[in-house]
């Protein structure tokens, strides 16, 4: 027969620990928890946690334990309890002692944060959060610790690049930038760093062995002229190329120019019938044609103002409103019409390729 502290210990999974007891609890919110109280094994007590080294007591005990949260089980949240104490070490100072279930400055386990950071490779981060309930910005701390135990040779990453993108992004509400290096061919980010621009690119060249340069082939972006110079400087003979987003995006900027400049021409069109047929007082009379025609046009201008989201649809995803739209269109505005099919044509190529 297992006693429940060795059996809270083999679930924990973690060497060099010692349970001396357990609690179950419930919080004000009803939700089931398990306090797990534990110590490191004298074999590592008192080390530090950034280089392993026993060093002398800081200070006694700390008097309130400190609480580690741990992978639920079966919805039951999981809790690791210990007094640590702080100690002095030569290189590192005063640090808390190092416990063998969590990283340095972490109050989750190491178990949990592993979880976490797999999480977040596959899924949002707002899903990965109310998941773990845990904070938005708690995902991103989690990944920061476990990213050396993950991945200790991150420069790995770039050897054999044969097919990589390029492309800058905006974020905290389109204030700052960030360059992303993806590989096409593993669909994975390969490199990351703050800001644009041709200073910030180089650092990503400059970062790679003369075999890790000769092996890349084909680099795709947008019409930048800064990705130009650094594929045409470090990688001379690889094919530069225009990813297909950017092609399309720019297709769909093309087409809606069209559509503002008919736009634009209808609604003049309804407003010189305006003119030229004032409507008087009252309701217009059945047999009143120019009052029809006027309202006709007006009618034409307005679809063609909210025709962007039908036309920058695939047809198989129109709904019916959007098609009797686009039909409107091509009976009424066959230069729009022939833009919308061109458009269409040439985007359905490219995403089938």
């Amino acid at each position: 027969m297992v006693s429940a502290n060795t059996l809270c210990k083999h679930l924990l999974g973690v060497k060099g620990a010692v349970v001396l007891g357990h609690n179950f609890y419930s919080d004000q919110d009803g939700i089931k928890h398990l306090r797990i109280n534990a110590r490191p094994s004298k074999w590592h007590q008192n080390k530090c946690p950034y280089c392993g080294k026993r060093s002398p007591g800081y200070d006694t005990p700390l008097e309130a334990p400190k609480i580690w949260r741990g992978t639920d089980w079966g919805g039951i949240i999981v809790e690791i309890e210990s007094s640590n104490r702080r100690i002095h070490c030569p290189e590192h100072g005063v640090v808390t002692a190092f416990v063998p279930w969590a990283y340095p400055g972490s109050g989750f386990t190491k178990e949990f944060d592993m979880n976490v950071a797999w999480l977040a490779t596959y899924l949002p981060r707002s899903t990965v959060s109310t998941y773990m309930r845990i904070d938005w910005k708690t995902v991103g701390r989690c990944i920061s610790r476990t990213l050396h135990d993950i991945e200790p040779e991150r420069s790995r990453r770039l050897n054999g690049l044969v097919n990589i993108g390029i492309d800058e992004t905006s974020y905290k509400k389109g204030h700052k930038y960030m360059t992303v290096v993806v590989n096409h061919d593993t669909n994975t980010v390969v490199w990351a760093s703050d800001g644009h621009g041709k200073k910030v690119l180089q650092r990503f060249y400059q970062s790679l062995t003369p075999e890790q340069l000769a092996s890349i082939k084909v680099v795709t972006g947008d019409g930048a002229k800064w990705i130009t110079e650094c594929v045409n400087k470090f990688t001379p003979a690889c094919d530069r190329c225009v990813d297909p987003f950017h092609v399309v995006e720019w297709a769909m900027q093309a087409l809606d120019e069209v559509r503002r400049e008919v736009w634009r021409d209808a609604y003049a069109q309804s407003q010189t019938l305006a003119r030229e047929y004032p409507r008087g007082r009252g309701r217009p009379k059945e047999n009143d044609t120019n009052s029809a025609r006027v309202a006709a046009a007006k009618a034409t201008a307005d679809e063609i103002k909210n025709s962007a989201y039908a036309l920058g649809k695939a047809p198989e995803n129109l709904t019916e409103n959007q098609k009797l739209r686009v039909a409107m269109i091509a009976e009424n505005n066959p230069l729009l019409y022939r833009a919308y099919r061109i458009i269409l044509v040439f985007t359905s190529r490219i995403w089938h390729r």
